[in-house]
C-alpha cells in the first residue's frame, strides 16, 4: 500500500484495539458478545508493531491481488470491500469488513483478493514479521486471532449456504439483517438500516444485476418485509424479515 494514497498517524492507542466477533459460542475466551476482550499487555503489544494508516475517501486501494503478503489488517473504522475480478472480467464482491475485523488473507505469500474502501476507513497495518513475534511473546494474542479467523470461516460458511440455496430476494433480506448487527449503520429504536455502500457494490456481492437488486427490494416490499424510506434507507419488519431469512419451506 502506498503512501502517497493513504495518509500515515503517529501511533494507535491501546484501548482503541477491539477484535469483532458475531457468534456467541465463545465461551472459553473472554468476550461481551461482540468483540473479543483483549488484556492490556495484548493491546500494549498490538499498540508496538501496528502502523495506524487513515485512507479519507472511498473506492482507495488497500491491495491488489497477488501482491506480496506482508501485513494483515485491523479495521478501525469505515468499511472496507474485497473482491476478485472474475475471467469473465465481472467483479465479484466477497466479502465487506466491518470495524473490528480482520483482513488481509494470503496463499502462497500474496494477497487472495483486491480490497478497497467503501468510506474513509483507518486502518491499524500489523506486519507479519512483527505480528508473528507477538504471537511468540503473547500466546493468548495468538489465541485470540485464531478464534476470530474461525468465527469469521463460520460466518462465511453461513453466508455460502444461503447464496447458494436461497432466490435473490432471500439472500438481499439476509444481507440487511448482517447490516442490523452494527450500530453504524442500524437504528434499532425505528428499525432503520442506513445501506452503507452503493447499489453497484450491493448487486456485484449478490451476484446479481442492479436491475434485479432493484426488483428484490420491490418484492420485499410487497411482502411487507421492508418499506423503503429512501434508497439508502431501509425500515425493517424484524417480525418478518427473521424468519424470511431462515432456509426453511416458507
Amino acid at each position: 500500500m502506498g503512501e502517497s494514497q493513504a495518509t500515515l498517524a503517529s501511533t494507535i492507542r491501546p484501548d482503541e484495539f477491539n477484535v469483532r466477533v458475531v457468534d456467541s459460542w465463545l465461551s472459553a475466551l473472554p468476550h461481551d458478545g461482540e468483540k473479543l476482550l483483549l488484556s492490556d499487555d495484548d493491546r500494549q503489544a498490538l499498540s508496538r508493531i501496528a502502523v495506524p494508516v487513515s485512507l479519507p475517501a472511498a473506492d482507495m486501494p488497500i491491495y491488489h491481488e497477488r501482491d506480496a503478503a506482508q501485513d494483515v489488517f485491523l479495521l478501525m473504522s469505515g468499511l472496507v470491500r474485497t473482491a476478485r475480478t472474475l475471467a469473465s472480467g465481472r467483479r465479484q464482491i466477497i466479502a465487506f469488513h466491518w470495524p473490528g475485523d480482520v483482513f488481509g488473507l494470503s496463499e502462497h505469500g500474496a494477497y487472495v483478493s483486491d480490497a478497497e474502501t467503501v468510506a474513509p476507513t483507518r486502518l491499524a497495518r500489523l506486519p507479519m514479521r512483527y505480528l508473528d513475534g507477538a504471537f511468540l511473546q503473547h500466546p493468548a494474542l495468538q489465541g485470540l486471532f485464531l478464534v476470530k479467523t474461525l468465527n469469521d470461516l463460520r460466518e462465511t460458511q453461513h453466508e455460502l449456504v444461503t447464496k447458494s440455496q436461497s432466490d435473490l430476494p432471500t439472500r438481499l433480506a439476509f444481507f440487511l439483517l448482517q447490516c442490523v448487527e452494527h450500530p453504524e449503520c442500524y437504528d434499532a429504536a425505528t428499525q432503520v438500516v442506513s445501506l452503507p455502500i452503493a447499489r453497484a457494490d450491493l448487486a456485484d456481492y449478490l451476484a446479481a444485476a442492479p436491475e434485479s437488486v432493484s426488483r428484490a427490494f420491490a418484492q420485499l416490499e410487497q411482502r411487507r418485509l421492508i418499506r423503503r424510506i429512501s434508497p439508502q434507507k431501509i425500515a425493517l419488519d424484524m417480525t418478518r424479515i427473521a424468519p424470511f431469512c431462515t432456509l426453511a419451506d416458507r
